[in-house]
């Protein structure tokens, strides 16, 4: 190689490298204004915490406000492969405190409570699973329903 050869290399190189920050910056400026905050990265911690504290409950999944049991009230978690729920009874009122559906399902109807009954859709195609609890002697009882609307073949 000769000298403008390698001359016009550095020069290739030194043009990319103040491309590429120039427009990892202008990229970053444009994040700040179009959010109004600058997007930080998480650390190892942080998203510990984060994972922690939504295990098992995604928030298009979430009820709307707290759904927290009373001292003494009989909880109970159960599961299935289209998802799971968290139940309370408090007397004979029972209360959805969370649902979850599996990956590749969708939460359909949700009937929260405090009521004598209440229940969750999971939904994944034409398939449809109803969670139904109910309170028996003080404690949540579950009964659960499937329906396809697919053709069968």
């Amino acid at each position: 190689m000769n000298g403008h050869t390698l001359l016009g290399l550095g020069g290739w190189l030194a043009a990319a490298t103040l491309t590429t920050v120039a427009t990892t910056w202008a990229v970053s400026l444009i994040g700040v204004h179009i959010t109004g905050q600058a997007v930080q990265p998480m650390t190892l911690n942080e998203v510990e915490r984060t994972l922690v504290s939504t295990a098992g409950s995604p928030a298009l999944a979430e009820p709307a406000g707290p759904a927290s049991p009373r001292p003494g009230a009989a909880t109970r978690e159960f599961s299935y492969g289209e998802g799971s729920v968290v139940t309370a009874c408090e007397a004979d009122q029972a209360v959805l405190l969370s649902w979850s559906p599996a990956q590749g399902y969708g939460v359909g109807r949700v009937e929260r409570g405090p009521s004598p009954a209440v229940s969750v859709q999971f939904a994944s195609g034409g398939d449809r699973t109803t969670i139904r609890v109910s309170c028996l002697a003080g404690s949540p009882a579950v009964t659960t329903h499937s329906t396809t609307s697919r053709p069968p073949g």
